[in-house]
């Protein structure tokens, strides 16, 4: 399969941008460095970190625990970023990351836009099919 490539003016090549946040050190590092080679990977750790890497960088794809700072025990930071990342750049792809979810927190989710959710230990062969996915499909939308 060929993938297209992105060019910025300068005709540079300008890779996928991908966005974690997680409080857990060991995930983001897991995460940055499994994906680091194929796309530009920022991280975030809590809500407002979350906010700003979202407006400055606009992925096109964001991997997202709940379960943030400042609101660790609930899943009320999560959902405020999906909806802060939906609401401003609502073509970019959301897949929420957690452990444990509950069909209530699942179907908030839904409501504020996730594309779908991963479960805790991460299977990394699927997780790299599904960024791939959804990042060939914006640059196809984009061409």
């Amino acid at each position: 399969m060929r993938l297209l490539k992105l060019l910025d003016q300068g005709g540079r090549e300008m890779k996928p941008k991908v966005l974690i946040v997680d409080d857990d050190a060991a995930i983001t590092q897991q995460l940055f460095w499994t994906l680091c080679d194929v796309y530009e990977v920022m991280t975030a750790g809590d809500l407002a970190s979350a906010i700003r890497r979202t407006t400055i960088y606009e992925p096109a794809v964001a991997l997202l625990d709940l379960h943030l700072p400042p609101t660790p025990d609930a899943p009320d930071s999560g959902i405020r970023i999906l909806e802060y990342i939906k609401g401003h750049f609502p073509t970019a792809k959301v897949f929420v990351i957690s452990s444990a979810t509950t069909d209530e927190v699942q179907k908030a989710c839904i409501r504020s836009g996730a594309d779908g959710f991963l479960s805790k230990p991460l299977d990394v062969e699927n997780l790299l099919s599904i960024v791939r996915r959804s990042t060939l499909a914006r640059q196809l939308d984009a061409a």
